[in-house]
């Protein structure tokens, strides 16, 4: 009656009351959000001719193509890119400020918490939770939203992967434990494993992998959208003296048992396309035993495909390794959607995909094209750097640590010798300036005192946080990784489009075909969700709604 009365008082007035404000879209009844660690945006399209109709293309065709979607902050790894896409903001805020930082006098990690114990395994990995995090998360407004009522899951091969994204308020996060072969979790969630999780343990899936031989998908000849499978750019498995195919497991679980590593051979499957299947499987394990969308309540399965950057990390962009995991990443995504149709019917529920970061080329592939990069001495810098603030300002321990993306300073020394902190940043700035590899370095003094807009300078204060960053931070020139990475392989971190650039597609209820390319960000992810679901936004978030989805 009320509604009927303030219409007809409008009305009268003249004035029309919008529909849209008594209508609210029905919310799905599961949503799925999935991280693909290290996708580089053009995986997408460099691959597309090879992937099915029912995987990637799938979610191209029928859903929302964000395709100039970037990484507003820099280190680009993955705890703060799985922070980011769930807590719709950047470390500056929600505090994940890398994968490990310098606090407090000793290096802390990103899910570390040692007052916490592992459940599922006796090895001790398991000191984990998410409450480094300083946001609320999309899975964390959806449960506060429903009396605790959803449910919330979150599974990976790493622990930050599934802890991140399943936030404060989880149901459950688990991930895989390299030294068992066994999917685990820790006490902040629970104090024993549910029975659907012991018991798919109790399969001993990663044992089976490890007899069987990873071969291409395909003929190898097919793969011409990569380098020669034999090069110089790659890392070869413990026990395989090449990176090229076969890959027989069960002979490389043998080399390594005669080896002096001495360590258990799960971590041989978490680079390889079987590390991805573990996780499919545990997901949809998840969706049944949990009964995740079977009532009117929404719920959230965060899953994190790990095996992409491992392998990445290996292997690199180029490589018909990466290549070939991408196309059966494409059958897990194909079988993660027939499943979904088949339990909820088709456009009953809810996809997100996105990368926590992306990846640089080979540094050694990309000289031998002649395009810019090299390596990056940071130890050498960081000696050279100590032995000059001893010139400087008298002996002492000035540096505490430091690498290629920043220097933290002794701050005890500095207030014991009576120094300006700023002062001294200015000094490292100025010192570290001359190394050929450094695009350039900022004082932690100024991100404090500045407010940046635009270019590199806003990206690095983005990813700023008193306390956990480093007193001094470093850009390197683009194409640039740190020495370790001579050996083959390449890595990720930095505010160059290479690492920023990444996937965005949104599927299903509420979705609509089409694609845009405005700049937007992952921190708007989780924002375009809370709008979908009719939800507060994380207590953090910054992004803002992509509005394209939103159009009729």
């Amino acid at each position: 009656m009320r509604r009927i009365f303030f219409s007809i008082l409008l009305g009268l007035l003249g004035l029309a009351l919008p529909q849209a404000l008594f209508s609210q879209s029905k919310a799905p009844r599961l949503v799925v959000g999935i991280v693909v660690d290290q996708m580089r945006y053009d995986y997408l399209y460099r691959y597309a001719a090879q992937y099915s109709p029912e995987g990637f293309r799938r979610l191209m065709k029928e859903g929302f193509v964000c395709r100039n979607a970037h990484y507003n902050f820099a280190p680009t790894e993955t705890g703060p890119g799985h922070a980011s896409v769930y807590t719709g903001t950047t470390p500056s805020v929600n505090g994940i400020v890398g994968n490990d930082w310098f606090e407090k006098g000793k290096e802390n990690y990103c899910a570390g918490d040692t007052t916490e114990k592992a459940v599922g395994s006796e090895t001790g990995y398991g000191e984990i939770s998410p409450r480094n995090l300083f946001s609320t998360t999309l899975g964390d407004e959806l449960k506060l939203a429903t009396a605790q009522k959803a449910k919330v899951i979150g599974i990976s091969l790493k622990d930050r992967g599934a802890v991140l994204p399943a936030g404060h308020t989880a149901n459950g996060a688990y991930w895989f434990d390299q030294n068992s072969g066994s999917f685990i979790t820790s006490t902040y969630y629970m104090d024993k494993l549910p029975d659907w999780v012991a018991q798919y343990n109790a399969r001993r899936r990663p044992d089976y992998f490890l007899t069987q031989t990873w071969q291409t998908l395909r003929p190898i000849k097919e793969y011409t959208s990569s380098q020669a499978d034999d090069n110089l750019y790659e890392q070869a498995l413990p026990g395989q003296p090449k990176a090229v195919f076969p890959y027989d497991f069960k002979a490389l679980t043998e080399a390594l048992a005669k080896s002096q590593m001495k360590r258990p051979p799960y971590g041989l499957l978490t680079g390889t396309p079987y590390g991805n299947t573990l996780v499919t499987e545990m997901a949809l394990e998840a969706l049944k035993a949990e009964a995740l969308g079977q009532d009117d309540i929404t719920d959230l399965l965060a899953i994190s495909y790990s095996s992409t950057d491992i392998g990445g990390h290996a292997f690199g962009p180029q490589s018909v390794e990466v290549q070939d995991i991408y196309l059966r990443l494409d059958q897990e995504i194909a079988l993660l959607l027939k499943t979904l149709d088949a339990q909820f019917g088709k456009g009953n529920y809810t996809i997100f995909l996105t990368a926590d970061h992306a990846v640089a080329q080979v540094p050694r592939y990309a000289q031998d094209l002649r395009l810019p990069g090299g390596y990056a001495d940071s130890k050498k810098m960081q000696d050279e750097l100590s032995a000059h603030l001893e010139k400087t300002y008298g002996a002492g321990k000035w540096v505490l640590t430091g690498d290629d993306k920043g220097v933290y300073l002794n701050r005890a020394l500095l207030k014991e010798k009576k120094l300006s902190q700023e002062m001294v940043e200015r000094e490292v700035v100025d010192f570290v300036r001359q190394y050929t590899w450094v695009y350039d370095a900022y004082t932690a003094t100024d991100l404090q005192r500045q407010q940046y807009q635009q270019g590199i300078l806003a990206l690095v204060q983005a990813g700023y946080y008193y306390g956990r960053s480093a007193d001094v931070l470093i850009v390197a020139k683009t194409g640039y990784l740190n020495k370790s990475w001579e050996r083959g392989g390449t890595s990720h971190g930095s505010p160059h489009r290479y690492d920023t650039h990444v996937p965005i597609l949104f599927f299903g209820q509420g979705i609509p075909a089409g694609h845009t390319v405005r700049e937007v960000y992952v921190s708007d992810i989780a924002p375009t969700m809370t709008m979908l679901l009719n939800l507060q936004m994380p207590s953090g978030a910054t992004g803002k709604p992509i509005e394209e989805i939103f159009v009729p």
